[in-house]
């Protein structure tokens, strides 16, 4: 697992199978058992329902150090070829984790280290379609830092992966990544494009439909945030308040950060459609909430609002936002 770009070992090893090891920490070498996996894929849940509500940066730590004493030693233990390719599975998930907490708080490089490792794991777990997942995380990240056209390549690379059978949720996730990096490149076809594909798909999905556990997430209210996002970076700033008013009415407040994005993409939509007044209401909702958890990406959304009011720096409306963001402080 990488840590600050190097292998660390785990703590504590004993020198000598005669010395006995602390409860605490799992040792390499033992038989991992379907309990121990069913362990790893509970703690990815409870840091995945931390990091929407609190950021990143909240227990990226513990999460990090749950890899190198408990996850990495299941690794190097005694394990079968069907219960290593849940195990490979459930790590490659944790993995995964890491890298997007560690994204989170603009640790960028270190996020990359362990996007590869997952990777590498959901290789090794033989299992694609979460490759395709890693892939669209990657492909998230890339839009984030503005890199548009690797983001494009990583969401195409995902869908090849994938193929054209994998349930119409994981089609409507792959092609709204696509849509993100063609929106950052003000792409307007090729956006709009992938948003119908998008669209369709999401459209296409049934109750039953058997849809891997890292894709649930992607219903109604996360699809009109993709497209209140595209319809921000192409200018379209109508479509854009549309698409981010809905995604708030129908987003759970569990997605404490999902909901600071939005209602970001909404302050800049009304902003474009010259209501200051509106505008600023929500930018200083948003740098309310930002200071309520620890995600780089959150500041930096408010940040993003902020460099947009620069032309109407005198006016009322953003005298009195500037006032209420720095009460905040």
């Amino acid at each position: 697992v990488p840590q600050n770009g190097t292998r660390v070992p785990t703590q504590g090893r004993p020198a000598s199978p005669a010395v006995p090891r602390q409860r605490t920490e799992r040792a390499a070498g033992q038989r991992v058992t379907a309990g121990d996996i069913e362990a790893l894929r509970s703690v990815g849940d409870l840091f995945r329902t931390l990091d929407h509500a609190y950021g990143g940066g909240h227990a990226r730590q513990a999460l990090v150090r749950y890899l190198e004493h408990e996850a990495e030693p299941m690794l190097r233990g005694l394990y079968g070829e069907t219960t290593g390719r849940r195990l490979f599975a459930a790590a490659a998930d944790l993995t995964r984790l890491a890298g997007w907490t560690s994204y989170d708080i603009a640790a960028h490089g270190l996020a990359q280290r362990y996007f590869v490792q997952a990777l590498r794991l959901s290789q090794a777990a033989g299992d694609r379609a979460y490759g395709s997942y890693v892939l669209t995380t990657m492909s998230r990240q890339a839009v984030y830092l503005g890199h548009g056209r690797e983001a494009v390549q990583l969401a195409r690379v995902a869908q090849q992966g994938i193929g054209a059978s994998a349930p119409p949720v994981v089609q409507a996730l792959l092609h709204s990544a696509e849509a993100r990096g063609h929106g950052v490149l003000s792409e307007v076809r090729a956006c709009t494009a992938s948003l119908v594909r998008a669209e369709r798909a999401l459209e296409a999905a049934r109750p039953g439909d058997d849809v891997p556990h890292w894709a649930r997430f992607f219903d109604e209210a996360q699809l009109a945030d993709e497209f209140g996002h595209c319809h921000r970076d192409l200018q379209q700033y109508r479509a854009a308040v549309q698409h981010a008013e809905r995604s708030l009415q129908l987003r759970s407040p569990a997605f404490a950060r999902s909901r600071l994005f939005c209602r970001v993409v909404l302050a800049c939509g009304r902003l474009g459609l010259g209501e200051l007044d509106q505008a600023c209401l929500l930018g200083a909702e948003a740098a309310q909430a930002a200071t309520e958890m620890r995600s780089a990406r959150a500041v930096e959304y408010v940040r993003d609002f902020e460099r947009r009011l620069e032309p109407y720096r005198d006016a009322a409306a953003v005298r009195n936002y500037r006032d209420r963001v720095a009460a905040l402080g």
